[in-house]
C-alpha cells in the first residue's frame, strides 16, 4: 500500500487497490460482459463489412441480462471494499496487542506492517471454500479502519463462506471490548 493510497483509504473510508488487484476484485464483471460484447462486435463487424444481419430476438437475453447482473456485482465489490470504522482512545500498542491476539486465532499471516497500516492474509486449505482473504488496517487519529475481501493475489473469489465478516467482526467486537 502505497502512502496516495492510504492518504485516499482515510478520506473516502475505502480499500485502494492496484491495477492488477482491480482485475482480480472485479474480474467477474469483465467476464459478464463478455458474451454481449462478443455479440455487439460480430453485429459491428457486418455492418462495417456493409452486410448488416438483423438483430435476432433469441439474442436479445444474452445482450440484456449479463450487463444487468454485471452492474449487480459491480456494486457489490464496490461495496465490499468499505471500512468498518472504529473509534478508539486505545493507544498503538494496546491495539497491535488486541491484531496479534486476534490475527493468531484466526489464522492471519502479516505481510506488511508499519506505524500507519497492517496487512494480513490467510491461507485457508484446500477444502475451506476460499482461496483466502486478504485484512487490511489502517490507523489514523483516535479510529482505525478495518477492511476483509477474498486475496486479490489469489484466484477471483466471489464468496469467502463468512470469513471476511467473521474477520472485521471480530478484530471489531476485541476493540470494543478493550476500549470499555
Amino acid at each position: 500500500m502505497t502512502d496516495q493510497q492510504r492518504q485516499l483509504a482515510l478520506q473516502t473510508n475505502k480499500l485502494q487497490l492496484s491495477f492488477w488487484e482491480k482485475t482480480s476484485h472485479f474480474g467477474i464483471v469483465g467476464f459478464l460482459l463478455v458474451i454481449p460484447l462478443t455479440f455487439l462486435s460480430f453485429h459491428l463487424k457486418d455492418a462495417l463489412n456493409g452486410t448488416p444481419v438483423q438483430l435476432k430476438t433469441d439474442e436479445i437475453p444474452f445482450l440484456i441480462v449479463p450487463p444487468i447482473i454485471a452492474l449487480l456485482f459491480y456494486k457489490l465489490q464496490v461495496n465490499r471494499l468499505k471500512f468498518k470504522e472504529i473509534h478508539t482512545s486505545l493507544s498503538r500498542e494496546e491495539l497491535y496487542i488486541i491484531i496479534e491476539k486476534t490475527g493468531k486465532e484466526l489464522k492471519w499471516y502479516p505481510q506488511k506492517i508499519n506505524n500507519d497500516f497492517i496487512i494480513a492474509k490467510t491461507h485457508p486449505s484446500f477444502f475451506s471454500g476460499s482461496w483466502g482473504e486478504q485484512i487490511t488496517i489502517l490507523f489514523d487519529t483516535n479510529r482505525i479502519l478495518v477492511n476483509s475481501i477474498c486475496d486479490p493475489d489469489q484466484k477471483g473469489s466471489l464468496v469467502s463462506m463468512g470469513r471476511n465478516k467473521k474477520n472485521v467482526t471480530r478484530l471489531t467486537e476485541e476493540i470494543l471490548n478493550a476500549s470499555r
